[in-house]
């Protein structure tokens, strides 16, 4: 008998939690509906149009959410939405430069009130800047919030600067450069003409997807690089955590440093190499031609054809080298 209360007593009160959440549910989204109401209506607004040509891009992002969009007509538009009158933005074409810049001084209100309702940048390009190589140059600072959209493209460098909050984008350049002191920045890549591949991170994340370039030089102070679908000249400078480059395309040499931590890098089956080596401690490991081999001090080894020049210097840590070009 007891046993039949306590199920009965179960069942009426999940009934009335289930009611309760029926219930509160319209209520809730009224309330939301109410609370953007009122965000919409006190936020600051700023609005920019321009059909002037331009041929390098600037953008600064503050702690805003930004996004690149394009569009098919002939206009730049730029919408900038925040909660925080003390934050403005700064929005012109100057000597040929597109520039979007936000800016802010000390305000209460910003880190007291509303604190989770983000500042949105809405940047909208004519669909000609994203394929055809009108820019020549690209600047892309985010000191905190986030960057989301296709970069332009442009036909001599984009570089991006991420201190903190995310970035995730593609690009097509000649030259790329990427720095990211913390926080987590998505890249792929939209063309394999790349000279110049410059990545580096001071701490936080990195991951790239499709750059094959002449030149690649990858510098990990702390943190983690992921590297797929590369290719061409490779050069490594680890100091701690952990690189993994996977190679799809052909490696024409490899120059690496490790001081700790680890350095990964995955290469075609068909790669020959002749592999100079140097460890001080740690170790270098070799899944080439077949082979699977652990070297330690100082020496040559040739690989298959040898075509390919393997420079290695470990102070400690690890670096392997192998045909396994699925990323970690």
């Amino acid at each position: 008998m007891k046993k039949i209360i306590l199920i009965i007593s179960a069942a009426l009160l999940a009934v009335g939690i289930l009611g309760c959440v029926f219930t509160a549910l319209p209520t809730v989204l009224e309330g939301e509906k109410y609370m953007n109401g009122i965000i919409d209506s006190k936020s600051e607004k700023q609005e920019f149009t321009f059909t002037d040509t331009f041929s390098g891009l600037d953008i600064s992002i503050l702690s805003a959410n930004a996004n690149i969009s394009y569009n098919s007509t002939n206009e730049v538009k730029v919408n900038y939405t925040t909660l925080d009158k003390n934050k403005k933005i700064e929005c012109n074409i100057t000597d040929g430069v597109l520039n979007v810049k936000e800016k802010a001084g000390f305000s209460f209100f910003s880190l007291i009130t509303l604190a989770s309702v983000p500042t949105k940048i809405e940047i909208s390009l004519p669909e000609s800047y994203r394929d055809n190589r009108k820019l020549e140059n690209a600047d892309i600072t985010v000191a905190s919030g986030s960057l989301s959209g296709d970069m332009p493209n442009t036909e001599k460098s984009t570089k991006i600067k991420l201190y903190s909050g995310k970035i995730i984008s593609s690009v097509a350049a000649e030259n790329f450069d990427i720095n990211v002191s913390s926080g987590k920045a998505e890249i792929s890549s939209r063309t394999h003409e790349y000279k110049n591949v410059n990545v580096s991170a001071l701490s936080g994340m990195i991951v790239l997807d499709g750059f094959v370039s002449e030149k690649s030089y990858y510098d990990l102070t702390s943190g983690k690089i992921i590297s797929s679908n590369a290719g061409g000249e490779l050069s490594t400078n680890v100091t701690s955590g952990s690189l993994t480059v996977g190679c799809a395309e052909k490696i024409t040499g490899i120059d690496a440093k490790v001081a700790s931590g680890k350095a990964h890098i995955s290469v075609p089956k068909d790669t020959g190499a002749l592999v100079a080596y140097s460890v001080a401690s740690g170790s270098v490991k070799i899944g080439l031609d077949g082979r699977n081999e652990k070297l330690t001090g100082g020496g040559n080894v040739s690989y298959g054809n040898a075509d390919t020049r393997v420079d290695v210097t470990v102070a400690s840590g690890s670096f392997v080298i192998d045909t396994d070009t699925s990323v970690e």
